[in-house]
């Protein structure tokens, strides 16, 4: 797992509750960063956000494909 810049990570620790943000990429990660505590620290939760479909897309403009 590589890290990017600006994404945040949060200690799991519920005493700790350290975050970081990465300012620096990495090149290579293999495991989630460690917090000073020890604790392994995770990208806080973010909600997903939802595109409603068109019925019938552009992409299909001019194209003598039905649906059936």
């Amino acid at each position: 797992m590589t890290m990017n810049v600006g994404q945040r990570y949060r200690c799991q620790d519920p005493d700790c509750r350290c975050e970081i943000e990465v300012i620096k990429a990495s090149t290579v990660a293999v495991l989630n960063p460690r917090c000073c505590c020890g604790e392994e620290m995770k990208k806080p939760y973010t909600e997903p956000t939802l595109k409603i479909l068109d019925a019938k897309p552009k992409v299909f403009d001019g194209v003598g494909w039905t649906r059936g």
